[in-house]
């Protein structure tokens, strides 16, 4: 569905490394094996580029690319290794965590 929805075509060229691994890392940090996961992991794959190449501008730095894109790898790996190792089942799992605290939150039992 991305290669048709993106790129308007199915391609060989399309799938580069860097692009499977972006695959690969969306299915892990969202959850493996939740629908919720793959479309949470999406946003956030798509989203935390976005936000870490506009943060430092906003606060009013001036970071070079080269030391965001290498920070960008650094986090993703971070990431990868956080949920694979204390939540592997990723940002569906802790939504649903919060989710059924916020459900019991003001009279816990």
């Amino acid at each position: 569905m991305w290669a048709f929805i993106y790129t308007s075509a199915v391609e060989t060229s399309a799938f580069e490394i860097g692009r499977s691994s972006q695959i690969l890392f969306m299915i892990i940090i969202g959850g493996l094996g939740s629908i919720l996961g793959s479309f949470l992991g999406a946003a956030f794959i798509v989203l935390l580029p976005i936000f870490l190449d506009n943060a430092p501008r906003l606060a009013g730095f001036d970071v070079p690319v080269n030391l965001v894109t290498n920070l960008q790898t650094m986090i993703f790996g971070a990431l990868i290794v956080f949920f694979l190792i204390v939540e592997p089942n990723g940002l569906a799992r802790l939504w649903a965590i919060d989710k059924e605290k916020l459900r019991l939150w003001p009279f816990p039992h």
